[in-house]
């Protein structure tokens, strides 16, 4: 009888193991689960398209959900309001929604230059022709909003030219080909008869073109999460150089488009896309000087200290070998 309630006893410890402390176990094991967004239809995130499609999220440990909130300045807002664990928008949107008191911080850089132009009509030819005419951007606070106002100052259009929000990049492209628009500040040539004006990277202006960025606190207590993040773009942006055939594919997916128009978009990804997605902190000066606060140091905005663990690792050079 003593051998039997022992074993009662054992069997009794063992359900208990398995009903409390076995699912713990599991869940332990489970990826932990993150949604990140992006903020137009445009190649300019083909490398956080790449790492989704090519499952290097999952390779480095993370379950993540990918969704498309229109414009840099709402996907801000949805991450301040919401439970978006990472955001790719527009450096000057989370900039400044930063100086308003945002707990985000930026922890990497998709490309530190304006890989954007201004198209406009074919009957325009000199900037002079644009006073008086309607520019079309996506919404305001995004990149587009804030590329055109810097474009028109540097060309003495300031006041002299009505900037009009059409909603998302598809509307503005629209806008532009029905010609109810004079021009834009696009990543890519809206329709076969517009020209380009201005092409942004030949300014010299420091800008990153969209900022990766997450909440403080999500940083302070998953930086292993965050780490993982950022090691599968940086892969996902290699995987465009070595897996071409992908890319095509992924780019037909997001862009919802084919033809020519899908290598336009991949030579515009392979071209101003960084490889370590490192934050230049000029970038981050460059919008706050437009802000009027060029006293603020730009080291309260970002941190690197993750993407230089991952470079000094050799992380990046082993991908390109």
């Amino acid at each position: 009888m003593a051998i039997v309630r022992y074993l009662v006893r054992f069997d009794a410890a063992l359900v208990l193991f398995f009903l409390v402390l076995a699912p713990g176990l599991s869940t332990a094991q489970t990826p932990p689960k993150a949604t990140i967004a992006y903020a137009a239809v445009s190649p300019i995130f083909a490398g956080v398209w790449m790492a989704k499609e090519m499952g290097a999220f999952e390779k480095h440990g993370v379950k993540a959900d990918l969704i498309y909130i229109s414009s840099g300045s709402v996907t801000v807002q949805a991450m301040v309001g919401g439970n978006l664990d990472m955001s790719v928008a527009a450096s000057n949107a989370v900039v400044s929604s930063i100086l308003r008191g945002a707990p985000l911080v930026a922890v990497g850089s998709i490309t530190n230059r304006p890989a954007m132009s201004l198209f406009v009509q074919p009957e325009i030819t000199k900037p002079e022709q644009l006073q008086g005419k309607i520019l079309g951007i996506t919404r305001h606070g995004s990149s587009t909003h804030f590329l055109a106002q810097f474009v028109m100052e540097k060309l003495g259009l300031q006041d002299k030219v009505k900037i009009q929000p059409m909603g998302g990049t598809r509307e503005v492209d629209t806008a532009i080909r029905t010609g109810m628009i004079a021009g834009a500040v696009r990543s890519m040539k809206p329709g076969p008869k517009v020209r380009m004006l201005v092409d942004l990277p030949d300014m010299g202006i420091p800008f990153s073109m969209d900022l990766i960025a997450v909440k403080r606190d999500f940083y302070k207590s998953s930086p292993r999460t965050v780490e993982a993040m950022l090691k599968a773009y940086i892969e996902g942006v290699a995987g465009l150089r070595s897996r071409k055939d992908l890319a095509y594919k992924v780019l037909a997916k997001y862009l919802l488009g084919g033809g020519d128009s899908l290598d336009e978009a991949y030579d515009y990804a392979v071209k101003y896309l960084d490889r370590n997605a490192r934050t230049d902190p000029a970038v981050i000066q460059t919008v706050l000087n437009w802000e009027g606060k060029k006293d603020i140091s730009p080291n309260e905005f970002f941190d690197n200290s993750i993407i230089d663990s991952i470079i000094k690792e050799g992380f990046v050079e082993r991908l390109y070998k």
